[in-house]
């Protein structure tokens, strides 16, 4: 069979950022998964942001990470993202893609102004929020081409209200990475979600690095190949093994971001302390935490399982430390 693409794109709503298959020889319907932080219950060159609350870091004596790598400018008008030809071939992307072998740099040097997302023009975030970008980019970007993948640059798009884009309507207190454009948004009402750390200048850089995560799916084909499946699952009735595999690609994006942060705190400025603040940002966006329920099982996870893997991202010496997808997860470890 053909491989089908479905046009009609279909938005993957998250509410609060797998079964092999080795016998047959189908070919995955694929759509377009857009990724978000929550579960539902163009770059601006305005007026400057704060400067560093810190002072400088002086660099390591071993020098930084991919020092010598090009960040390049987002790319509007990215390759199309890789595509799993049968049903096995995503099964294997997911659990045993070549980008797992990768090791996470560190340090990698980031310099980003610092600002109070609160008070910020959504201007001056944006601005915040694609400069982020570049240090993402920075840390993943020659991984991803080691591994042999393309490495295309995502804009962020911050908006207030809801806005249309390629993947339908993005919602309210929200962040998400569109495959259907390979851009990111980020919604201004979302750290109503965090009050308490709604002026950490970090927290916004967090749930990026956890949008660059599912864009490192994407351009490693693991994203697609999960979709398939998942698709597949919810096809046939089995919402439970669905809601898994959604849950193992949150969670792996969750890691990741704790890779990226792990990646640029010595040049950042981030302390344990504050790793462990953020820790809570995505502990916060859990499931059972937003819903109230203890026992929910949704599509992005449970708090305590969400804040595991952004810690294991932290410590993770190579990518395959974030591969939520390996037999050896069980289902109870992505909850």
């Amino acid at each position: 069979m053909i491989l089908a693409v479905f046009f009609c794109l279909i938005v993957i709503d998250k509410v609060m950022s797998g079964t092999s298959d080795t016998t047959t020889t189908t070919n995955p319907p694929v759509t377009y998964p857009t990724t978000t932080t929550r579960p539902p219950v163009t770059t601006s060159t305005t007026a400057p942001v704060q400067p560093p609350a810190t002072a400088p870091v002086q660099p390591p004596a071993g020098g930084y990470q991919n020092a010598d790598y090009t960040v390049p400018d987002p790319d509007l008008n990215p390759p199309d993202l890789p595509m799993p030809s049968t049903y096995g071939e995503a099964t294997t992307w997911m659990t045993s893609n070549v980008f797992y072998q990768q090791p996470i740099p560190a340090p990698v040097e980031c310099q980003i102004p610092s600002i109070d997302p609160s008070k910020a023009s959504k201007s001056q975030l944006q601005t915040y929020l694609n400069d982020s970008v570049a240090c993402l980019m920075r840390v993943w970007g020659p991984q991803l081409q080691a591994a042999g993948y393309n490495a295309a640059r995502p804009s962020v798009t911050v908006y207030t209200g809801q806005i249309q884009s390629p993947c339908g309507k993005m919602p309210n207190e929200n962040a998400l990475y569109c495959s259907a454009d390979q851009q990111v948004y980020y919604a201004t009402d979302l750290p109503d979600l965090f009050p308490d750390q709604a002026s950490d200048p970090m927290v916004p850089v967090a749930v990026i690095a956890h949008e660059f995560g599912h864009a490192i799916q994407a351009q490693s084909g693991i994203l697609y190949a999960e979709t398939a499946w998942q698709q597949a699952d919810s096809d046939s009735g089995d919402d439970a093994s669905a809601n898994d595999l959604s849950r193992r690609t949150e969670q792996q994006a969750d890691c990741f971001a704790g890779a990226f942060l792990q990646a640029i705190s010595q040049s950042a400025g981030i302390s344990s302390d504050e790793q462990t603040s953020l820790g809570q940002v995505f502990y916060s966006i859990g499931d059972d935490v937003l819903t109230g329920d203890p026992n929910y099982d949704g599509d992005h996870g449970h708090g305590a399982n969400r804040l595991h893997w952004m810690q294991t991202g932290l410590s993770a010496q190579t990518a395959s430390s974030c591969n939520t997808f390996a037999p050896t997860v069980s289902a109870n470890q992505v909850r």
